[in-house]
């Protein structure tokens, strides 16, 4: 077996064994804790059965995404970056769940605290890329073999996918086990993709990821005995954003992060045309995946469709690679 072969499998083990052996415990600490899951009176019928399901639960597949990270990043300085991203967010998130959960403030973080949040956590990522690594905030275009460098225009940018990515993972999150399965395939993606550039550290976060989403899904799959919170979707965002920079792919998130997109998109749309209509809805409800659950799809089915979707979409970015 290759040492290849084994920088990636490895990883996938390691965090898929640690995911489920904490797994009940992290879910026994999150009841301790009262931190619960309270669905809005005017969101699903259906959902309401989820009220009291522990939330904070991305600890499950953060914690085994971290022991991998520490233990190969004193060799691979690329991989520091990818944790400041995807921890950075987590932390976020983590107030967002905390302030809403524990402290019982429904609202959470205000969408500047929030806002700002972020924006610490890109600019220390963007100094640790920019001053400790050779690694380039450039993108290349899908399906040629052209680079975009805007210069110091790459920051804001950077900014704006960052927080475009984050909040299109924290949408997706809302259904059992929907934001884990479509950022499980993605994560397989980010190996492949890694193999093809030979994106030394890129393909062992992404394997650890991999392996870790598959032991969360082990407690979250319908019905979830656990969700994963703002703390999991958003540093699930960070994550997305950081493995794109380090393989200079930020554009193929349109393609294979299509359904965190379509997932931002239907609400940016709903919201914008019942303002302008007063009151007026183009989706039966969104997120779309809330859509599609008002006309009839069970739960299981919105994640199996999304994952397909996900998983078709993936190829056409492979296909995209050069």
């Amino acid at each position: 077996m290759s040492d290849y072969v084994l920088r990636i499998l490895i990883p996938t083990l390691v965090s898929f064994v640690i995911a489920v052996l904490i797994g009940p415990k992290v879910i026994e600490l999150l009841k301790s804790l009262k931190a619960k899951q309270t669905e809005r009176e005017e969101g699903l019928e259906s959902h309401k059965k989820k009220t009291g399901t522990p939330t904070m639960g991305g600890i499950i597949f953060l914690i085994p995404f971290l022991v991998i990270g520490i233990f190969y990043g004193a060799h691979h300085k690329e991989i520091i970056p990818v944790l400041i991203l995807t921890f950075g967010f987590g932390v976020v998130g983590f107030l967002d769940d905390y302030i809403k959960v524990v402290r019982k403030h429904n609202e959470g973080l205000k969408p500047l605290q929030k806002l700002f949040g972020q924006l610490v956590v890109v600019v220390l990522f963007a100094l640790y890329v920019t001053l400790f690594t050779d690694i380039s905030l450039a993108m290349t275009i899908p399906f040629t073999d052209i680079t975009l460098d805007f210069g110091i225009i790459n920051y804001p940018i950077l900014f704006f996918i960052a927080l475009g990515t984050g909040n299109g993972t924290n949408l997706t999150d809302g259904v059992d086990g929907l934001c884990a399965s479509v950022t499980a395939v993605v994560a397989a993606f980010f190996v492949i993709a890694a193999m093809h550039y030979n994106a030394t550290g890129a393909e062992v976060m992404a394997a650890a990821m991999f392996g870790a989403l598959l032991g969360y899904l082990v407690y979250n799959v319908y019905p979830g005995k656990v969700m994963m919170g703002d703390l999991g979707s958003l540093a699930i965002g960070g994550f997305v954003t950081s493995m794109a920079y380090m393989m200079k792919m930020p554009i193929f998130i349109v393609i294979f992060g299509f359904i965190y997109l379509l997932e931002a998109v239907s609400v940016i749309m709903q919201v914008s045309y019942f303002k302008a209509t007063h009151g007026k809805r183009i989706f039966r409800m969104a997120p779309i995946h809330h859509h599609f659950e008002k006309g009839g799809w069970s739960e299981t089915k919105v994640v199996n469709v999304f994952t397909t979707i996900t998983i078709l979409m993936c190829l056409i970015a492979y296909a995209g690679l050069r």
